[in-house]
């Protein structure tokens, strides 16, 4: 009965497409964000943000030469450290997997090895 009151059928189905449409945008949003951040990740973007933001100058030619080159050299020393650190983080977490391992007892350490920390390809 109360289905056939046009109003609340049109109140009802505008709920519904709000409702569809922010779960959807919702989950958009999660890969969207799961896409630029593993972008920002690499080290070509982080050297084409730098020369974006150094065009702001409006440099010459031999200018952009110069910031490609300082770009280059920073980008690399910085692709560097986060290697050596990510390494450095890993290398902390298995002492640290160790020393926990040693304190269980068998039927926990089968669940540990299970459960315990695996370290990305670039920790090794």
């Amino acid at each position: 009965m109360i289905f056939r009151r046009p109003r609340f059928k049109i109140l009802a189905l505008l709920s519904l497409l709000v409702l569809i449409s922010a779960t959807a945008g919702f989950f958009v949003g999660i890969i969207l964000s799961s896409v630029i951040n593993k972008k920002k990740e690499d080290p070509a973007f982080w050297k084409q943000a730098a020369m974006k933001h150094l065009e702001k100058l409006h440099p010459t030619a031999e200018q952009r030469k110069v910031f490609e080159s300082h770009t280059d050299a920073a980008v690399k020393e910085l692709s560097t450290l986060r290697k050596e650190a990510i390494k450095d983080v890993w290398q902390i977490v298995d002492r640290t997997v160790v020393s926990i391992d040693k304190d269980l007892t068998p039927e926990q350490r089968e669940i540990f090895t299970k459960i315990k920390p695996k370290a990305p390809p670039e920790a090794k």
